[in-house]
């Protein structure tokens, strides 16, 4: 099991963390934002011009009314929430959280700039003639769950399967000093 001090050890620690990064989380956003679009706009459609404004991404064409503007540091939540999780598991060495937290903040800046990348696709599809009017919805609400959800379900897998299972059987991730040795169990 968890056991009483390791749950409330990592509940402090998350809602310590939950606060710190949110406010960190407000000074990155924007450069985070310009990384992804550097990176999207070569792949991005003819005539459509693709630029990170603070903490929104505007996408103009001449198909649309007006710019669409995402804002991305509602969509953040999700890797906000998968830094603190990692950040906040009991036992885990210092190096393996690190390698973990580079690896999961790697892979989904990946997956966010494809999803940057295949946003303004979706948008001139929907501004086109012939595209039913529900698109814009789908398109939408199709990049709203990748980018929030899929940081916050990768986070979750990796309690799942990684932390948990270590913790539950009394092998700790990482011994603290002074803690541990034959039949520890908390």
């Amino acid at each position: 099991m968890l056991g009483h001090a390791r749950l409330l050890t990592f509940c402090f620690r998350a809602l310590v963390l939950l606060l710190l990064i949110a406010m960190v989380w407000i000074g990155l956003a924007e450069p985070y934002n310009e990384a992804l679009v550097a990176v999207a706009r070569p792949a991005a459609p003819d005539g459509v011009a693709m630029r990170a404004i603070g903490t929104y991404i505007l996408l103009e064409h001449e198909l649309f009314a007006q710019p669409v503007s995402v804002r991305g540091l509602t969509l953040h939540y999700g890797l906000v929430l998968m830094v603190v999780l990692v950040l906040a598991a009991v036992d885990v060495r210092p190096l393996s959280r690190v390698g973990w937290l580079v690896t999961f903040l790697a892979g989904l800046f990946v997956t966010h700039a494809v999803a940057v990348m295949l946003l303004p696709h979706g948008y001139v599809w929907a501004a086109r003639g012939d595209s039913p009017s529900w698109v814009e919805t789908l398109v939408s609400s199709l990049y709203t769950v990748y980018w929030g959800l899929l940081p916050a379900l990768a986070a979750g897998a990796w309690c799942l399967w990684y932390w948990l299972p270590r913790v539950r059987q009394g092998t700790p991730v990482a011994v603290a000093p002074g803690v541990g040795g034959p039949g520890y169990r908390v």
